[in-house]
């Protein structure tokens, strides 16, 4: 028996397919269906030469089993070609995201790394000026001399944190009390908060729990918010800083008579890269950069709007006894 399997998808027969077409004088034709659709012909000639073109009930069964058969394993054939060019393409677009995205993260970190190490270098920079002005107070220029040298470390500590990047870091943390890093933070910035005509209102409740966390971290947060605070008030202003216990956890709120955030970006200004200020004054990493710390800390951080001005909130859980 003369078995000939033609396959055809289109309307259009070429040469070749056409000479098949020709040899074939006699015997059956079965179509090969698959869910509707005609996806070939199965061609059946004479059993042998010299015998005429009988078919029994039995063959044409047992043909139309085997043409059934035949369009399932040609589908299941296409399938598998499809599925591997498919397969193929999603691993090559995979490769192109996953190279985009490590670009992108590290564009990101290295703009985050960039604004991170300006707020020191801008606090170096007033206390060396104030060392120059300071040549008839030994006290007052080695008291100035230790502030540059801390923010010095915490450049050399940014440095790091940029060449660690692509390995695991392992954050230092400790219970501690957060008072005195605000204080510290208050006193780095003086002066500038002196030259801006604004006012620090400390407002801590005695009984502030301590927390787990990096002083380091926290002293990072803290700047990055009073410097934006301190942009919102070019024309001087107060910022209240306020510790409270609340519901076990350490509140801070840093809170200043500025301009506020218009309603409608409210919920941008944590993400990376999103500034109300010009290039020139700012990356909009700033509030980015807090909440990634705060994150960290299994804390939350929020913005609001005030009468006058705006308010940012910190939680910490408080640390276990």
């Amino acid at each position: 028996m003369e078995v000939l399997v033609k396959l055809d998808n289109s309307h259009n027969h070429n040469k070749e397919e056409r000479d098949i077409l020709k040899q074939f004088r006699e015997g059956l034709v079965l179509p090969l269906m698959n869910r509707g659709l005609l996806n070939g012909l199965l061609f059946v000639g004479r059993k042998s030469e010299t015998e005429q073109y009988t078919f029994t009930s039995d063959d044409e069964e047992f043909l139309s089993i085997l043409s059934s058969q035949i369009a399932v394993a040609v589908e299941n054939a296409r399938l598998h070609e499809a599925e591997k060019r498919a397969l193929a393409e999603l691993q090559t677009a995979q490769k192109q995201l996953i190279h985009s995205e490590r670009l992108a993260a590290l564009g990101e970190m290295s703009a985050k790394i960039a604004h991170e190490i300006n707020n020191p270098l801008g606090i170096m920079k007033n206390y060396l000026l104030m060392i120059k002005r300071a040549k008839t107070k030994p006290e007052d220029a080695s008291k100035y001399l230790k502030i540059v040298g801390q923010e010095i470390d915490r450049v050399a500590s940014i440095v790091k944190e940029l060449i660690n990047f692509h390995r695991p870091q392992n954050v230092e943390f400790k219970i501690i009390n957060v008072l005195p890093v605000l204080d510290e933070v208050i006193e780095f910035l003086a002066p500038q908060l002196k030259n801006k005509s604004i006012e620090i209102i400390k407002k801590y409740s005695p009984n502030c729990p301590n927390v787990e966390a990096s002083a380091d971290n926290l002293k990072q947060v803290f700047i990055n918010i009073i410097m934006n605070s301190m942009d919102a008030m070019p024309d001087g202003g107060k910022i209240e800083i306020a510790a409270n216990n609340f519901h076990d956890n350490l509140q801070i709120l840093i809170c200043d008579s500025g301009c506020g955030v218009p309603e409608e970006i409210l919920s941008s200004i944590f993400e990376p890269f999103f500034t109300t200020k010009d290039g020139s004054q700012g990356t909009g990493l700033g509030l980015s950069v807090c909440a990634d710390i705060i994150k960290k800390h299994n804390g939350t951080i929020s913005f609001r709007n005030r009468e006058k001005g705006a308010c940012l909130e910190i939680t910490i859980p408080a640390a276990e006894a």
